[in-house]
């Protein structure tokens, strides 16, 4: 658990620091930062930027039949452009982290889709430094939901579209943070527009007590011990089309156990729209070292017994 993680803040500054990561995958206890990016602002304007390649372990990837040890597998190499050539000239997280945290300071952390960053960033911090990120934040994805319902989709690309900001050169960690600090100024300009800030951050309840992976039980005594869930262990990221709660129950139903966060003995971690890989695409079955990464559509295919090809 991140307990010291920095608070989820609704609000509409002027001063604070874009970010954006770049990642091996998905879970940040098995997966490696590659890029990071920071833009400091004040007053609505960039001031400063910090932006670096950070070289990762090398790991073990089976693709095409073939095993290699490379810094990143294909996947990622297509939707970033960043090569293992590029990462073998990089600096380590040794190197830029140090640099990054004082980049940070305290201020508040601004990003879309931003706790997939700052977990990772909490992570990074706490091996490498000795100590974790717990930098407050502001979620440009929960700005607009609230500000733009009507949107069939939240991803960046799609909220850029809908402001007219410039979407170029995105899946890059640094162009991920200029066209997220543009579309923050466009939504801050309409919340204004409609509410004062006090209203505003009223339209956002403040969320009841959380419950935990133990707090979720099941009434039954038999379970069909050939279910692919049975006896298997399940994390969740992300938001989900249902609430969590159901989905952990469907999990306890099955037999299995939730887990509150991924772990070396998770074997499933199912991701909500909101935490696919650079925010925007993801793999729709990704097997990985003893863990398989599901979308949301695969997991509700696996709850019925009808997946294939799985461990």
């Amino acid at each position: 658990m991140r307990e010291e993680k920095g608070k989820s803040l609704v609000a509409l500054p002027v001063d604070y620091v874009v970010v954006d990561t770049e990642t091996t995958g998905l879970s940040s206890g098995r997966s490696h930062i590659i890029e990071l990016s920071a833009l400091r602002v004040r007053n609505g304007e960039v001031t400063e930027v910090f932006s670096s390649l950070i070289r990762p372990p090398k790991q073990e990837i089976c693709e095409f039949g073939e095993v290699r040890y490379a810094y990143a597998d294909s996947f990622i190499t297509g939707l970033t452009g960043i090569t293992n050539e590029m990462l073998e000239d990089a600096p380590g997280p040794e190197e830029i982290l140090p640099k990054a945290h004082a980049f940070l300071e305290d201020r508040v952390l601004l990003g879309h889709n931003v706790q997939f960053d700052v977990n990772f960033l909490y992570d990074a911090f706490e091996q490498w430094l000795g100590r974790p990120l717990r930098n407050d934040f502001l979620d440009t994805l929960r700005l607009s939901r609230k500000l733009l319902p009507e949107l069939p989709h939240h991803r960046l690309s799609d909220l850029a579209a809908a402001l007219g900001v410039r979407y170029e050169g995105a899946h890059r960690a640094e162009a991920d943070c200029r066209i997220t600090h543009g579309c923050y100024l466009k939504l801050r300009e309409l919340a204004l527009e409609r509410f004062s800030e006090e209203e505003f951050i009223r339209l956002f309840p403040r969320k009841k007590m959380e419950y935990r992976a133990r707090d979720i039980g099941t009434d039954r005594k038999n379970f069909d011990e050939t279910h692919p869930l049975y006896g298997k262990r399940v994390a969740f990221a992300g938001e989900l089309s249902i609430p969590r709660k159901e989905a952990m129950q469907l999990v306890a139903d099955a037999g299995g156990v939730n887990c509150d966060s991924v772990g070396s003995r998770t074997d499933y971690l199912v991701v909500g729209s909101t935490a696919l890989p650079a925010k925007e695409n993801a793999v729709p079955l990704q097997k990985g070292r003893g863990m398989a990464v599901l979308t949301e559509q695969a997991f509700f295919r696996l709850v019925r017994n009808r997946e294939e090809g799985l461990p």
